[in-house]
């Protein structure tokens, strides 16, 4: 859970990064504008880095000019860093928690999940077995 927390924490950094760098790049550095909805607070700025950094991508605001690459920079990163915080999720899993065998080496055929023989049902009458009969 720990892993979890720092990788949100790491992905929600990096969009406040992006959002502040399109502040600058829009209100100091003049490298373009927007156009829909107006983009006047630093909320606004935040949810346009989020929706590019996820790749979710709503299309209400839109970059103009230089802008543009910033946003798509933001978004390529976004898509490459949470598709890596799956992959090191996946892999930190594999490496922390014994994951028990499909099969057993004794009977490779069989699951060490099948279920067991049947503890209630009909009784088994002298001399019947219920292993399938060997062919």
């Amino acid at each position: 859970m720990l892993a979890v927390l720092i990788l949100f924490a790491a992905h929600f950094g990096a969009i406040v990064i992006y959002a502040a760098a399109m502040g600058i790049g829009f209100q100091v550095l003049q490298l373009g504008s927007f156009s829909g909805e107006a983009v006047e607070t630093v909320q606004d700025y935040f949810y346009f880095s989020a929706v590019s950094y996820t790749s979710l991508g709503i299309g209400d605001i839109f970059p103009e000019d230089n802008l543009r690459f910033l946003t798509g920079a933001g978004a390529l990163n976004g898509l490459l860093l949470i598709a890596w915080s799956g992959a090191f999720l996946f892999a930190m899993m594999n490496r922390l928690w014994e994951w028990p065998r499909c099969a057993t080496p004794e009977d490779p055929t069989r699951s060490r999940y099948q279920a067991t023989p049947r503890q209630a049902g009909p009784t088994l009458r002298q001399g019947d077995s219920d292993d399938p009969p060997d062919d």
